[in-house]
């Protein structure tokens, strides 16, 4: 098995360079991460001067306009999506990570909380479920919510 890894190194550095060189030894080190991400918190509950069904409304729709395959439970409120792909597939390559990404969203009256998990499925490394990566969930926190905003404000 560790000739497998000595391998994978020595062919990645020669494909693509020092950068994935980096990345599998953060891989193997087990701190790898999705890209992009922000140091920014922001709020997984935010409250809006709008009805219900309006925030529900306008919600479902930023899901649909990004992709998300979600199933609704009405009794409960709350919205849970399909993992939706993070990573560009055409960038994988043989060795490296593939992210995805489920929302766990809940409308309570005037408020929304957003939350995700993540996956992630490797092939230098055994895969993981519903890890937590804090600044990737921000920045998807960030753009769901601007996108919201834009919603309820037209």
């Amino acid at each position: 098995m560790k000739y497998h890894i000595v391998i994978a190194l020595f062919i990645s550095l020669i494909v693509t360079g020092c950068e994935s060189v980096k990345y599998i030894k953060d891989e193997i080190s087990g701190n790898a991460k999705p890209a992009g991400g922000i140091q920014e918190l922001i709020s997984p509950t935010k409250n809006y001067k709008t009805s219900f069904q309006a925030l529900r409304k306008a919600t479902l729709t930023v899901l649909d306009e990004q992709g998300y395959i979600y199933e609704e439970n009405p009794s409960t409120n709350t919205i849970k999506t399909e993992p939706k792909l993070l990573t560009d597939p055409s960038k994988v390559m043989f060795v490296g990570s593939s992210y995805s990404v489920k929302l766990f969203i809940k409308v309570e009256g005037t408020s929304i909380t957003y939350r995700a998990k993540f996956d992630k499925k490797s092939s230098l490394t055994t895969g993981e479920q519903n890890i937590e990566y804090p600044e990737k969930e921000n920045e998807l926190r960030r753009v769901f919510f601007a996108e919201l905003d834009k919603k309820l404000t037209n």
